[in-house]
């Protein structure tokens, strides 16, 4: 929320960087001996959250759950980890470990490993709230039965679903004590890419999930309206490809955007039919995440190309909204 906004990235092998919004593609970058993006950490760059209140304080961090935060203009850092318990199993890590700062109250930071853990006081603690999340599979050259994905209702707080790598999603309704299971009618043992509780409703949720670990490769996007009891499937017309993101529309919850590894798509109708939105993307590249910023009326791609774009949204929302 700086103005001008920051866009914050990992990149396989090369790290965690941000820069501006306003940052074009130039090659002044090598004329000038600038880069207008800053590394924050090494390693594989994964997730990164931003406090908004100041717009200084940053959680990134690389592979396997190595997460810090760090103040931009004091240059501190905090390295964030649960610790077990002296003689309970390790914990498991995704490769790209989920961590999430509560909307509602920012010293509340959400982080998963096999379990979940909440921290009350910006990470410098962090308490093991839930028991196993995911079916305990058996172990290979990777963790496998890890947390993927985080959700917090910005209705109401504590109200966080998560997803698994093993085709698990879970609701709880008490901020992370208690979990109860949500996909036992949904495809089984595909890898959660995400679930997004809804801007619109508090009882509507979204989950999409990629099988390509299984040489599967049909497209899943699933809605719920009454906190996963049940599970509609939308958007059945988009191509064999796996999806990994989902994300709603800052001005109208009938338009969603799934990035797949094909491409973007965008539907106007709630998922009931989806469209692609490719011009100006190279062909084919796959979209691993997807932010609309509600003040600048902007989305925001991260593809697997190792690259950042942006649109801007005044066009869509005019033809949605029925204006010429």
């Amino acid at each position: 929320m700086a103005k001008p906004y920051n866009v914050y990235g990992g990149l396989q092998d090369n790290g965690t960087w941000m820069g501006s919004s306003q940052t074009k593609e130039s090659f002044d970058w090598f004329d000038s001996g600038h880069n207008p993006y800053t590394m924050l950490n090494g390693g594989d760059g994964m997730q990164v959250q931003v406090d908004t209140r100041d717009n200084k304080t940053i959680y990134s961090g690389s592979q396997y759950g190595a997460y810090s935060r760090q103040n931009l203009t004091t240059k501190e850092r905090k390295f964030i980890r649960p610790l077990r318990n002296l003689g309970e199993p390790a914990f498991r890590f995704n490769w790209q470990t989920p961590i999430l700062l509560s909307k509602h109250n920012q010293d509340v930071f959400y982080y998963g490993s096999n379990k979940f853990h909440r921290s009350m006081s910006k990470g410098d603690s962090l308490v093991t709230l839930s028991t196993e999340l995911t079916s305990n599979p058996a172990q290979g050259d990777v963790p496998y039965g890890t947390l993927t994905t985080m959700s917090e209702s910005p209705f109401r707080f504590g109200l966080i679903y998560v997803g698994t790598d093993d085709g698990m999603i879970h609701l709880s309704k008490d901020g992370g004590y208690t979990f109860s299971l949500l996909s036992a009618k949904l495809p089984k043992g595909l890898y959660v890419s995400r679930v997004l509780a809804s801007a619109y409703s508090e009882s509507r949720v979204y989950a999409t999930m990629n099988g390509y670990r299984n040489d599967h490769f049909n497209a899943y996007v699933f809605v719920s309206n009454d906190y996963g009891t049940t599970w509609t499937q939308i958007m059945k017309d988009l191509p064999l490809e796996a999806v990994n993101v989902i994300t709603e529309d800052n001005v109208s919850g009938q338009v969603l955007y799934v990035g797949t590894d094909g491409g973007l798509y965008v539907s106007t109708d709630g998922g009931a039919s989806s469209m692609g939105w490719n011009k100006g993307l190279p062909n084919a590249v796959p979209i691993h995440d997807i932010v609309i910023h509600p003040r600048d009326n902007e989305i925001i791609l991260g593809t697997h190309g190792r690259s950042l774009y942006t649109s801007k949204l005044d066009d869509l929302h005019k033809k949605v909204q029925g204006k010429k």
